[in-house]
């Protein structure tokens, strides 16, 4: 994902899904097992917009210390360890496969409902969770319908967008009722000496259209 400062700045403005404070520990070199025992959580202020989990420090949330992109994670519960007992994990891909030293998040929060709202939130934020959900859904209304709702759907959108030419079409053909005042005069000078047309010569017609 390519962004500039300002950009970001601007992203992080915007109305937030979720935003709270939490205790966060980047991903480690080393083996996780024991990740509980060390001393190196740091307090930062999270707000979630759309799939982008920005942090801020708790101090000045002002300008983003950094944002995680919410694709190809999961998230998950964290088993309670001594002193740390609500946490959950984001869990990034590596190269098509999960390796906790590499791409493993913790974040510990200060109740067990905290957990859930973040988990459960967390979990909804995902382009890959949405499409999902429309895949499901399109399925259901298939075997229900025995029809693809999104054929039907593109198909009545296409006869409007046709039906809107043909209207824009006939608009353009339709015979123009505004004549400029040089066509209107002549046509009146036409109509009402009709009877009499041929006794007028043509030095006659260019003197009218000078006296106009």
């Amino acid at each position: 994902m390519k962004y500039n400062d300002r950009e970001l700045v601007r992203l992080g403005e915007q109305e937030s899904d979720l935003e709270g404070i939490l205790h966060h520990i980047k991903p480690q070199q080393n083996d996780w097992t024991d990740w509980y025992q060390r001393p190196c959580f740091k307090e930062r202020y999270f707000k979630l917009i759309n799939n982008l989990l920005f942090y801020y420090r708790v101090e000045d949330k002002e300008e983003p210390l950094g944002v995680l992109v919410l694709e190809n994670a999961q998230v998950a519960y964290e088993r309670p360890h001594r002193g740390i007992p609500f946490a959950f994990s984001l869990i990034f891909k590596v190269n098509d496969r999960v390796k906790d030293d590499e791409s493993k998040h913790i974040f510990s929060c200060r109740c067990d409902a905290d957990v859930s709202k973040w988990v459960t939130v967390l979990k909804k934020a995902s382009y890959e969770y949405w499409r999902s959900q429309y895949v499901i859904l399109k399925t259901k209304i298939s075997m229900k319908t025995g029809v693809d709702p999104v054929l039907e759907y593109m198909k009545s959108k296409n006869s409007v967008s046709v039906e809107r030419t043909e209207v824009k079409r006939k608009a353009k053909e339709t015979k123009p009722t505004f004549y400029s005042h040089i066509e209107s005069s002549s046509f009146i000078a036409y109509t009402s000496d009709k009877n009499s047309a041929t006794a007028h010569s043509e030095n006659d017609t260019i003197d009218n259209l000078i006296s106009l």
